[in-house]
């Protein structure tokens, strides 16, 4: 009886992580858009003259044939789509890229339909290496990211009892996922407070489109406070610290104290969001 023919799958990837497998193979975690994400076994791939080892590095965008086993996939062929030069060509954008492809990992799970969210990291991918604001791709995609998984934060209404919260002396809690009113703030004991400029940028970014929320331009500490809010959320929402978000941070440090500011400046007549404005 002739052996049975392998069923194959030619799909596209992102590359999320590897691992060591023996002395020769690696395990590698794609995010597909039709098959979720999933573990896969690159033979061969550490040996010097593989065809495999640069195709399947994290941050990579590849095509990808899979040989289906009994219990992991096999890649037999890899074409490199996109290995975005300018992310590994900068630190803090290679930074930006690793924090977005954790994100991803952190808030999917295995072989379940996850295609809003490999276009939304293939899309920050490119947003990345295409030179757009740091601040602006991250900010925007972990909301973006949020909101298709789940987890869309509360930023106008609170967590509670959905009553309205004002910008000005308002509180949030990153378990809960949003702001508290002041009646509710009993029942969060674990709420704080939560700039009123950083919320209101929050807010822009959230409810308008990418290239809106572009037009803003941030000074370096409402930046900073964004980062801080965003980060806390995210820990809680994935139930974990995450080493990227600190590795952000650190790569970022040393050009703190420059003046420019963390996000792109945008056209003449962009929005600057101070205090004042509600």
């Amino acid at each position: 009886m002739p052996a049975r023919v392998p069923r194959v799958t030619r799909i596209d990837a992102i590359v999320l992580r590897h691992r060591r497998l023996g002395e020769a193979d690696r395990i590698v975690t794609l995010l597909t858009p039709l098959r979720g994400k999933l573990d896969a076994v690159a033979k061969g791939a550490l040996r010097p003259r593989s065809k495999l080892a640069g195709h399947l590095e994290p941050l990579a965008h590849v095509e990808v044939l899979l040989a289906h086993g009994r219990t992991l996939d096999i890649v037999t062929q890899a074409q490199l789509r996109d290995g975005f030069p300018a992310l590994h060509a900068d630190l803090d954008r290679l930074a930006g890229g690793l924090y977005v492809l954790e994100l991803a990992d952190r808030l999917t799970v295995d072989r379940a339909e996850v295609e809003p969210v490999y276009a939304l990291t293939l899309l920050a991918l490119r947003r990345l290496a295409l030179g757009d604001g740091l601040q602006l791709v991250s900010r925007s995609y972990e909301l973006a990211l949020l909101d298709a998984t789940g987890f869309r934060p509360q930023w106008r209404d609170c967590v509670g009892c959905d009553t309205p919260v004002s910008a000005e002396r308002a509180s949030w809690s990153p378990l809960a996922g949003g702001v508290v009113c002041s009646a509710c703030l009993a029942t969060h004991a674990e709420a704080v407070a939560i700039d009123s400029g950083v919320l209101r940028v929050l807010r822009a970014f959230q409810d308008g489109p990418y290239e809106q929320a572009a037009r803003i331009r941030l000074t370096p500490e409402l930046a900073a406070g964004l980062e801080r809010t965003m980060h806390a959320l995210m820990r809680a929402v994935t139930e974990r610290a995450l080493g990227t978000a600190r590795f952000v941070a650190d790569a970022r440090r040393p050009s703190a104290a420059a003046p420019a500011p963390a996000a792109p400046s945008g056209p003449p007549g962009a929005a600057v969001y101070t205090r004042e404005q509600d």
